[in-house]
């Protein structure tokens, strides 16, 4: 039987990582909150969840009071910056983040987490268990044993580095049982630890490999053969001792917990669905609904919602079908096709809604049933007139693609009354996805089937072609189905923001207006352009001359460096700090 597994993630190293990950382009919600640190903190755990399958895991963050090592060295960590303002005020989102995932999350004033991590991971390996300590910090390689081992996840393949004895050996030096001894003498400018004055890596090896361990080391320092290594460890016995106390991790942490608890469970769906939804974390949402086959509050295509999706397998039906359609009011109508790209795409089959949990899927080329599929040409004809029936109106999630597949059959559609993803869009402009999933699950609590249940996904992807026609009516059917509610959810918020004028008068106008110049592109005026081109070079060279004559003789303007030495230096204009040498403030 396999042993089970632990990882202990190091959640303050985690959430730094995370936000100077997006440190050049945070993350922004829609309501200016900076979500960098939370959405990446997020991320690298579902990531670690979804590879490893752990089957017992937790979050161990550090605490703002003092440690008993701050007690013994007030120097301790005195170096380290600030954490930065932007991180703090996302501490509370990392927090109900931990909650949402449903992971048990430790901490203890007085101790760092290292030392709660250390103390698990000792209990842990004990009982049986294989440890990893999820962190990049070399402190751990101390930890490493025959059941404990290091998982960073930090890593340019993207793919965890894995730190087993002899990995510990050919990245720090040492075995993990030297460590602290190495890092006692050497010291470690991140925590402040001052290790031997002058003493650095490769003197703490030579002086390790010769004498076996730090107390050998400072016991016969006289026996040292270089003079200068001599006299500083001669000179520093008692701060090498500090520093060993300093960076050795305490494994025997008062900690309360029990490994039971520890157990990795199903995320916290409602706790999920509300933060991920409010912080705008579409897909991170996704992957937490995709965690296990079932949530017992949650809709899901698989029960709870009776649905009516009816295949038609015949012109007759569809006949009697258009016949129905004429008489309402309002359908909306989706296709699946075997390209995204709108103007490559081949039509395989159609999908109409005209009353909500109901619907009707038209295969008209599926590679593997064509005995099932309607004729394309003949199907195309009886539906054209629904299409223009100027009494009932259509609608789609991006009608622009639908438009412009049917096109290419040439096939119109009107009028068109609504597009839920352009109405998602206005409500939300700040959203990161408008998608029909998101939307039907934001305003549904509805997961809808993923389209990679049925293609695949990356290499491996197929096309819709070859999906049989039974599944791909169910896909089908409900893309339109909850196209067709959403209308009804979002039109009224629409009106509510008093956007009516703006959706209905010029979004929705332009969606055709749009469709017809992505098909047939734009007439370039390149006479016009070829002008402008002669009349932009024109002024561009005069007021390179401007610039040359104030700065009395020419140089590069492209170049940085010149740049600089002609305003600091030439014309001698103002600098702030170590500014002098850049062109910027």
């Amino acid at each position: 039987m396999k042993d089970k597994s632990l990882y202990l993630i190091d959640g303050s190293a985690m959430f730094y990582r995370a936000y100077f990950a997006f440190i050049r382009n945070p993350l922004i919600n829609s309501k200016g909150e900076d979500t960098s640190a939370t959405f990446g903190f997020v991320n690298s755990i579902l990531k670690l969840i979804q590879k490893e399958q752990p089957d017992y895991i937790a979050v161990v963050f550090d605490t703002k009071a003092p440690t008993f090592r701050h007690k013994m060295y007030s120097e301790y960590k005195s170096t380290r910056a600030k954490m930065p303002e932007e991180l703090v005020m996302q501490l509370p989102r990392i927090r109900q983040s931990v909650d949402a995932l449903n992971i048990i999350s430790l901490e203890m004033e007085g101790f760092e987490a290292d030392d709660i991590i250390g103390t698990i991971a000792n209990d842990a390996a004990e009982k049986g268990m294989n440890v990893w300590c999820v962190t990049g910090d070399k402190d751990f390689f101390q930890l490493v044993d025959d059941r404990i081992k290091i998982y960073n996840p930090k890593s340019s393949t993207g793919e965890p580095i894995l730190y087993a004895r002899e990995e510990v050996k050919e990245k720090f030096g040492v075995y993990p049982e030297l460590v602290i001894d190495k890092l006692a003498l050497m010291g470690d400018a991140s925590d402040n630890v001052p290790g031997v004055p002058g003493i650095g890596p490769k003197t703490a090896d030579t002086l390790l490999e010769q004498f076996g361990n730090l107390e050998n080391i400072l016991e016969n320092y006289e026996e040292i053969k270089a003079k200068g290594a001599r006299k500083k460890i001669a000179e520093n016995i008692e701060l090498a001792k500090l520093s060993k106390e300093l960076v050795t991790i305490d494994r025997k942490v008062p900690v309360d917990y029990k490994l039971e608890d520890l157990k990795r469970r199903e995320f916290n769906y409602e706790l999920s669905k509300e933060l991920f939804l409010e912080l705008e974390f579409g897909r991170i949402l996704k992957d937490v609904l995709a965690d296990s086959e079932l949530k017992p509050d949650l809709k899901v295509y698989k029960k709870d919602i009776k649905k009516d999706y009816k295949t038609i397998s015949s012109v007759t039906e569809l006949k009697e079908l258009v016949t129905k359609l004429t008489k309402v009011k309002e359908i909306a109508i989706d296709t699946e096709t075997t390209s995204v790209n709108a103007l490559d795409a081949e039509l395989v089959g159609i999908s109409i809604s005209d009353k909500a949990n109901a619907g009707y899927y038209i295969p008209v080329a599926h590679s593997e049933e064509t005995d099932r599929n309607l004729p394309i040409e003949e199907t195309l004809e009886i539906l054209k007139d629904l299409f223009l029936n100027p009494k009932v109106q259509k609608f789609g999630q991006n009608i622009k693609y639908d438009l412009q597949v049917f096109h290419r059959y040439g096939i119109e559609i009107h009028p068109i009354s609504f597009d839920t993803m352009i109405a998602g869009y206005l409500i939300n402009p700040s959203a990161r996805e408008n998608s029909l999933s998101m939307l039907a699950l934001k305003y549904f609590d509805y997961q809808m089937l993923p389209i990679s249940d049925l293609i695949g996904k990356g290499k491996n992807q197929k096309t819709f072609d070859i999906v049989p026609i039974d599944k791909a009516t169910f896909y089908a059917v409900e893309d339109s189905d909850y196209t067709f509610q959403l209308r009804s959810a979002l039109a009224p918020i629409i009106e509510e923001l008093d956007m009516d004028n703006l959706y209905y008068n010029i979004e929705l106008p332009l969606v055709k207006i749009l469709t017809d110049i992505e098909e047939t592109g734009i007439k370039v005026d390149t006479q016009y352009l070829g002008k402008l081109s002669v009349e932009m070079a024109s002024k561009l060279d005069s007021i390179t001359d401007d610039i040359y004559k104030m700065a009395g003789g020419e140089f590069n303007i492209n170049s940085t460096q010149q740049l600089s030495h002609i305003l600091f230096e030439k014309l001698n204009l103002p600098t702030k700090g170590k500014t002098a040498k850049k062109t910027g403030y």
